[in-house]
């Protein structure tokens, strides 16, 4: 067994007595726990690439690829980015066959950053079509519907990226009060230096594209309640696979 696969159950663990428990402020310390641990390993990490005695001993960014599904594909192509850049990884999306109903997407970064991408995505975008199916407002037209799902996707993105990212930032400063000789913050500037230059040499002519968020602020607000609310990973560490079916 990888020693990641051990702490990403570890996390599983946590998430499945929080989904279990009846009582809110038992299941919010739960997975308040998981995400902890998330950032936890993520600078281990980092801190123990930074130990290698020499570049050759160090492990180096590759790539991992999922496919998106239909609908949607371009926004839940938004929160596979904030999970991604989160984790100090990269993200493209690498387009569509015409009348595909889904698209490849590829993200780049360590391996272990990599495994806990792949981890939280596969329970994140579960989460999120449950949420966004039982919180549709009834009785809105097609376009209208469709609109509301736009926006409930993009504001639940945002809201993971904000706890993510603050996790990271917490755990990367409680480290650095702890001691040692490493500058936790600039292991990760240099880590995102590798992952950026290795994500420029497999897509040397990445574009910008653009994903509608809609024009629901209700759809927003709800999708950001959501996130806010979403435990921050279950699922299995495996191969690529296709994420986003429902909705």
């Amino acid at each position: 067994m990888h020693p990641d696969d051990h702490r990403l159950s570890l996390v599983r663990a946590l998430l499945a007595k929080a989904e279990a428990s009846e009582y809110p402020e038992e299941a919010e310390a739960f997975t308040a726990k998981a995400s902890e641990l998330i950032a936890r390993y993520a600078i281990d990490d980092a801190l123990l690439w930074a130990a290698g005695v020499s570049e050759s001993d160090r492990e180096q960014p590759t790539e991992l690829r999922l496919v998106v599904l239909s609908p949607y594909r371009a926004q839940k192509a938004v929160l596979v980015d904030a999970v991604a850049r989160a984790q100090g990884c990269r993200a493209v999306r690498l387009g569509a066959r015409t009348g595909s109903d889904r698209e490849e997407v590829s993200i780049v970064g360590f391996p272990g950053d990599l495994r806990r991408v792949e981890t939280l995505l596969t329970s994140l975008l579960v989460q999120l079509t449950s949420a966004m199916l039982s919180g549709a407002p009834a009785g809105l037209s097609s376009s209208a519907s469709a609109g509301w799902r736009r926006s409930f996707i993009v504001g639940f993105a945002d809201s993971i990226r904000t706890r993510l990212e603050s996790d990271r930032r917490d755990r990367s400063a409680a480290t650095s009060r702890a001691g040692g000789s490493t500058s936790v913050a600039l292991v990760l500037v240099e880590r995102d230096e590798h992952v950026v230059g290795e994500f420029r040499r497999r897509f040397p002519h990445v574009r910008s594209s653009w994903a509608s968020s809609g024009s629901s602020r209700s759809g927003a607000d709800a999708g950001r309640r959501a996130g806010r609310e979403a435990s921050l990973s279950r699922g299995s560490v495996g191969g690529t696979r296709a994420i986003g079916s429902g909705g």
